[in-house]
């Protein structure tokens, strides 16, 4: 077993590949008196088209998301009624590049576990079944699809991408989830649930040792062999179209201003991302430029302006959003200071705050099991250790720093997504 340990934070967490080809993350909390477990495969939805021991296979979007929901599903009965016996809450989700399954307890934790892994490994399709889920996903697509604030999203990165599938709903849509049938389900998990496509990632108050027995005695899938490759069409480093407007009942307009970035590799390395994530951060800074200009001119308000740096395989975009009276006026102050930025850089003092509240912010997550948790398995599926990215946040200098933002950020590929009122 490996153990990754950072002294200066005083935390530490184990590895240990399973002869399944399961990555597994341990991170004891002795002081917890919470138990929070999590196993994910590297399938989300923008892996619709992928390649199986040399052979290629296409389905349909929404196929990963309808994959999680069935697979709940077990011969011995639902898989929330078995957790809700043993008091565990448990949940699932699927998001663009990932599907993880997840539980957290104070009691019965040994038998909540064996739920996780029994029903990760045992799937369970039928006819009668996928078209029972059929009718339940359709729903919520059109939930969704009469939800403003996943609408202006959904909007702007089909407006970002051109080609790529993260333009997709995760859910697929009506037509979409139609042509699902348990033989594509079936090979879907054949291709993506392998163990050496897998990782588990447990906290809480345990022996690690005891839980690598517990594990190889409940783990009955072998190693296969199978090779799956995703595949993903070529998308162009411009934007597909600079605005996207949709009328749906809302009191304030909607907005999102989101700049595509562009991808030399699959993913981001770890500095880049770091770099990318400071930018935004020093951008929203309550005591910035650009929040009060927004505030000043009541374009804004302190509980509806928010950021997020969006990357995974082959994609990467910042995005600004919130409600506003103006959106234009709004995606014009930010082009107009980042534009300033380009020219004149960085200030240094905001620089040094916005890297010490991200770096504390990364640390905060070893006070909760949940962050833990999901922290380990983020960081396994985009390829860095935790404490390499920790590091990395407290050992960036400003020169460097500061010469990124021209070469990052291209106000020309720069796209508003816009809700307003019928």
């Amino acid at each position: 077993m490996q153990v990754f340990q950072d002294d200066f934070l005083g935390e530490k967490y184990f590895f240990y590949k399973h002869n399944s080809g399961l990555k597994i993350y341990l991170c004891p909390k002795k002081d917890f008196k919470s138990y929070f477990a999590i196993i994910g495969t590297k399938y989300g939805s923008i892996n619709k088209n992928f390649k199986l021991n040399s052979k290629i296979i296409e389905t349909p979007a929404g196929i990963a998301h309808f994959l999680e929901h069935k697979l709940f599903e077990c011969k011995n009965g639902d898989a929330f009624e078995l957790f809700s016996k043993t008091g565990a809450s448990a949940n699932a989700y699927t998001s663009y590049d990932k599907t993880a399954y997840l539980f957290s307890c104070t009691d019965n934790f040994k038998k909540s576990l064996k739920i996780l892994l029994d029903f990760v490994q045992e799937p369970y399709f039928t006819q009668a079944g996928v078209l029972k889920e059929r009718g339940i996903i359709e729903q919520e697509i059109k939930m969704y699809s009469d939800s403003p604030d996943w609408q202006v999203t959904l909007n702007l990165l089909k407006s970002l991408y051109k080609n790529h599938p993260i333009r997709d709903d995760i859910a697929g849509s009506v037509e979409s989830i139609s042509h699902i049938t348990p033989e594509l389900l079936n090979k879907c998990y054949e291709a993506f649930y392998d163990f050496s496509n897998m990782t588990f990632c447990l906290v809480g108050n345990f022996e690690p040792d005891d839980i690598i027995d517990f594990i190889n005695k409940n783990i009955t899938k072998k190693a296969t062999g199978n090779h799956v490759e995703a595949i993903f069409p070529d998308e162009p480093d411009e934007i597909y179209k600079n605005s996207i407007s949709q009328k749906m009942e809302v009191a304030t307009p909607l907005f999102a201003v989101g700049f595509k970035h562009k991808i030399l590799n699959k993913r981001m390395s770890c500095q880049e991302i770091i770099i990318h994530e400071l930018i935004l951060q020093i951008l929203l800074l309550k005591s910035g430029n650009l929040y009060n200009k927004l505030l000043d001119k009541n374009l804004i308000t302190t509980n509806n302006f928010d950021h997020e740096f969006f990357e995974g395989p082959f994609y990467a975009s910042s995005i600004f959003s919130g409600e506003s009276k103006n959106p234009d006026e709004v995606a014009k102050i930010i082009i107009d200071e980042i534009n300033s930025i380009i020219q004149k850089g960085f200030d240094k003092q905001e620089f040094e705050r916005a890297k010490k509240c991200y770096y504390a912010e990364f640390v905060s997550i070893f006070n909760r099991v949940t962050s833990i948790g999901n922290n380990l398995l983020d960081f396994d599926f985009s390829g860095y250790n935790i404490f390499e990215f920790i590091n990395n946040i407290k050992n960036i200098n400003f020169e460097n720093f500061n010469s990124k933002i021209k070469k990052y950020f291209n106000v020309n590929k720069c796209v508003i997504s816009k809700i307003i009122s019928n």
